[in-house]
C-alpha cells in the first residue's frame, strides 16, 4: 500500500507540475488538427502579486461550509465569490490549546478558479509547546475546462482533532485562556493522499481520496497558562491508538452562497471512510458520517438554522479518535464535554433568531438579538452494521440566548430538559454554532 500510495503522490505532482504553466482552453485547442498547447501572457511578477492579500483569515462569510477538512486550500466558489482578481494569499495562523501551548505560522493559497492554472495551499507551522514543526501542502490540478475535475494531491503534518469537534483556533484559544476550557482532544495525524474530485454545479463536489496517515498520541502539556479560573482543573488529554490507516475515502461536500439579505440555503458535508482490508494497515473499519445543515429566512428579522448529523459503523472496530462524542458546545449544549461517546451517533439540532434592531440597507445590521435553541442527540456502541437509533435513549436540551448578530458574540443559557433539577450552562461563543 505505501509503493502504491507513493507511486500516485509521485504521478499526481508531476501531472501538477507539468500544468503549471498557463495553457490555453482545451476547447480552444482542439478546433485544429491536433491540440497546441502555448503560454499565455499573464504580465509581470508584479502584475501577478498586485492582488495578493495579507490578513488573519477570509473573509467567508459571504458562505456556509460545514468545518472538515484539512482547509489547506479554499474552495473555488467562495474565492471566486469575493469579486476581485487576486490570485495570491497570505494568512497569519494562530493557535493556543494544552497540547501545543501557543502554535504559529503562515498560510498560502495560490489560485485562478476560472483558469486552468493549479491550484496550491500550503501550511508551515511550529508548536511550541513540543516543539514541533507542522507542515502541510495541497496541491490541485485542474484536468479539463471548464475546470470542474481535478487531481489533486496532500501531504500534512499537524495537530488534529475529531470531526465533530468544530470550535475554531480562535475561539478555542480564547476559551483556553479566559476561562480554561479547551473544547477539543488532539492527536497527531502525519501522511499523504492522492484525490480526484468533480464539482458538480447545484448538487455537490464529489472526490474520492486515497490515503496513509500514521495516528501518535499527545500529551497534555505541563505549564498551560490561563488569565482566569487558574484553579480550574484543565482536562487530560485521552491517548489515541496508534498505529498507521491506510483508507479509501468517497465525499461530498456543499457549501451554500448567502448575503445579509437572504442569508439561506442547504449545505453538508457526507463522507463514507474504508480503513484496512484490501488496502492494508493497522486498522480495519467502515464508517459513514453525514452532516446536512439548512438556513431558512422566515422573515426579514427571523431565521431558524437546522442541523442534522448521523454517524454509523458499518464494518470492524473504530479505533478510538475515528469514534463519535457528543455534548457541549458542539451539541447538546446543556451536558459536559463528550458527554456521549460510541460507534454510532445521532444528532439534530434547530436554533431560531430574532433581530430586535431596525434593517439597515444591506440587511440585518449590527443590534441586539435573541435566540430560542433545541437540542436532541445521543451516541452509543454495538455491533457494527447494526443501526437501530430508534431504541436509543437521546438526550434533549434547550435554552435561550442573546448575540450582538446572527453570526457574531452570543451567551446562551442552556439545560437539560429531561432533568427537572438540572442547572443552566453558561456558554459565551463568538460565532453561532451552525
Amino acid at each position: 500500500m505505501s509503493r502504491l500510495l507513493s507511486s500516485a503522490l509521485l504521478l499526481a505532482f508531476t501531472v501538477i507540475a507539468a500544468c503549471a504553466s498557463p495553457c490555453e482552453s482545451l476547447a480552444d485547442a482542439a478546433r485544429g488538427d491536433t491540440m497546441v498547447f502555448q503560454p499565455r501572457d499573464t504580465g509581470s511578477a508584479a502584475d501577478r502579486w498586485r492582488h495578493a492579500r495579507i490578513g488573519i483569515g477570509r473573509p467567508d462569510d459571504d458562505w456556509l461550509q460545514a468545518p472538515f477538512g484539512d482547509r489547506l486550500l479554499t474552495h473555488p466558489d467562495p474565492w471566486r465569490g469575493d469579486g476581485d482578481s487576486r490570485v495570491h494569499e497570505l494568512d497569519v495562523v494562530l493557535d493556543y490549546n494544552r497540547v501545543d501551548l501557543l502554535r504559529y505560522g503562515l498560510g498560502y493559497q495560490a489560485q485562478s478558479p476560472e483558469t486552468m492554472n493549479p491550484r496550491v495551499g500550503a501550511r508551515l507551522e511550529y508548536a511550541t509547546g513540543r516543539r514541533r514543526v507542522l507542515y502541510g501542502v495541497q496541491l490541485e490540478q485542474p484536468l479539463a475546462p471548464p475546470a470542474r475535475l481535478a487531481l489533486g494531491a496532500s501531504m500534512v503534518r499537524r495537530t488534529d482533532h475529531s470531526d465533530l469537534q468544530q470550535v475554531d483556533d480562535l475561539e478555542n484559544s480564547f476559551a483556553l485562556l479566559l476561562a480554561r476550557q479547551d473544547y477539543r482532544d488532539y492527536f497527531e495525524r502525519e501522511g499523504a493522499g492522492v484525490h480526484l474530485s468533480w464539482r458538480v454545479p447545484d448538487f455537490s463536489t464529489v472526490s474520492l481520496h486515497v490515503r496513509s496517515d500514521e495516528y501518535r498520541s499527545l500529551q497534555r502539556a505541563r505549564h498551560v497558562t490561563s488569565w482566569f479560573d487558574r484553579d480550574r482543573p484543565l482536562r487530560d488529554n485521552p491517548q489515541v491508538d496508534e498505529g498507521e490507516a491506510h483508507r479509501v475515502l468517497l465525499r461530498l461536500e456543499r457549501l451554500a452562497h448567502h448575503t445579509k439579505r437572504t442569508r439561506s440555503g442547504f449545505y453538508h458535508w457526507v463522507e463514507l471512510e474504508r480503513a484496512g482490508g484490501q488496502v492494508g494497515g493497522d486498522f480495519d473499519y467502515m464508517r459513514a458520517l453525514a452532516d446536512l445543515r439548512s438556513v431558512l429566512r422566515l422573515s426579514p428579522a427571523v431565521t431558524l438554522s437546522l442541523r442534522g448529523v448521523a454517524g454509523a459503523t458499518l464494518d470492524g472496530v473504530l479505533p478510538r479518535q475515528m469514534q463519535f462524542t457528543v455534548g457541549g458546545v458542539d451539541g447538546l449544549r446543556g451536558h459536559a464535554f463528550g458527554a456521549f461517546r460510541g460507534d454510532q451517533m445521532v444528532l439534530m439540532q434547530a436554533e431560531y433568531t430574532v433581530g430586535l434592531w431596525a434593517l439597515d440597507s444591506h440587511g440585518i445590521g449590527a443590534g441586539l438579538h435573541v435566540l430560542a435553541f433545541v437540542d436532541a442527540g445521543t451516541a452509543w456502541s454495538q455491533p457494527a452494521g447494526r443501526w437501530d437509533a430508534g431504541r436509543q435513549q437521546l438526550g434533549v436540551d434547550g435554552g435561550v440566548g442573546v448575540a450582538l448578530g446572527e453570526d457574531d458574540m452570543r451567551v446562551t443559557f442552556a439545560r437539560d430538559l429531561q432533568q427537572s433539577d438540572s442547572e443552566f450552562v453558561v456558554q459565551v461563543r463568538l460565532q453561532r454554532p451552525f
